[in-house]
């Protein structure tokens, strides 16, 4: 099958490319070109990736990616907190672009299946409501990342298209990525710590998003469906956020920081348990559990541990020095 995958040099883009070059898949990238970007390319043309360079808001540039595709995985978008900084920027690229996507599907005599890549943050905070959070719980966005969300999946499903919608819940990498770690810094103060999240494994994700795409472009059972991907309640992947943040911050030998630093409101994130069991019974992802997690990240970081070991005393006041409320 030929796969283009949109935003395919992200973190969680390259999990996706290597899940469907794995898989014997045809893989086209569509990407922004920078420094970055064109390295990636570099690496993947070796193992058969086509990278098509262009802007998502143009839809010559996207027509052209599209020629030949039987499915076309949507993941390009503007993330926090690049996002809330540049909201213009946010709307044309995460709604705008996703309404080339779909008009350029709908040009097409041949049309690609599209597994359009959301976020759980188009819920918003749910800590007062009953768990799990239910697909069709009525959306209610917060900021200008989970409203271009949003809008993108209206968009999305308006369409004539063979889409399906699926949520992302926290990922978690399975590779050592240190600017996600950085990033995540200037967002974990506003979780409260006693919080229900749940959690999700990158390679899990990417098993869901080709999967998704094949079941599209075969069978069809996801054909105009909206779900969560996220780690399941039977994999111990539906806890709490300071569990969630002492499984990032204890393999690197870091301590979880004080309390008090962390906001005292469960609604201020968007974090919840999710309803997966539509989805799992059709993709079949949830492959990974708390413990594999964490034997992962401890052999990610045992060359780093020894490092911010030495300098603990130092690496644990800048931490909390990054909180509002020191």
């Amino acid at each position: 099958m030929n796969i283009l995958i949109t935003g395919g040099y992200g973190n969680i883009g390259v999990m996706v490319v290597r899940e469907s070059l794995q898989r014997g898949h045809a893989v086209t990238v569509f990407e922004v070109r920078n420094k970055a970007t064109e390295k990636k390319a570099r690496a993947y043309e070796k193992r058969g990736v086509t990278t098509r360079f262009g802007d998502i808001r143009n839809l010559d540039d996207v027509k052209k990616a599209m020629a030949g595709q039987d499915a076309v995985i949507h993941m390009a978008a503007i993330l926090p907190p690049v996002s809330d900084q540049r909201p213009e920027l946010c709307h044309q690229v995460n709604v705008e672009g996703t309404q080339n996507i779909v008009e350029a599907i709908q040009g097409m005599d041949a049309q690609p299946a599209l597994v359009f890549v959301s976020s759980a943050s188009v819920m918003g905070p749910t800590q007062d409501q009953p768990p799990p959070v239910k697909a069709d719980t009525p959306l209610n966005p917060t900021d200008a990342y989970s409203s271009s969300k949003a809008a993108a999946e209206t968009i999305v499903r308006a369409s004539n298209t063979t889409f399906c919608v699926l949520r992302l819940a926290a990922v978690m990498p399975t590779i050592l990525i240190l600017n996600s770690m950085i990033r995540m810094l200037k967002v974990i103060y506003d979780m409260p710590l006693d919080a229900r999240c749940e959690i999700v494994l990158d390679e899990d994700v990417a098993f869901a998003l080709v999967s998704a795409a094949e079941n599209l472009a075969g069978t069809g059972e996801l054909r105009g469906q909206t779900g969560f991907i996220a780690g399941g309640h039977q994999n111990g992947l539906q806890i709490n956020i300071a569990a969630m943040l002492k499984g990032s911050f204890n393999p690197l030998g870091i301590e979880l920081p004080d309390a008090r630093l962390f906001s005292d409101d469960l609604n201020s994130y968007y974090l919840d348990w999710y309803d997966t069991e539509a989805i799992q019974s059709i993709l079949h992802y949830q492959n990974h559990n708390y413990n594999q997690w964490q034997a992962i990240t401890k052999r990610n970081y045992r060359y780093l541990r020894p490092l911010v070991t030495l300098a603990r005393p130092f690496v644990q006041k800048w931490l909390e020095r990054q909180s509002p409320r020191y």
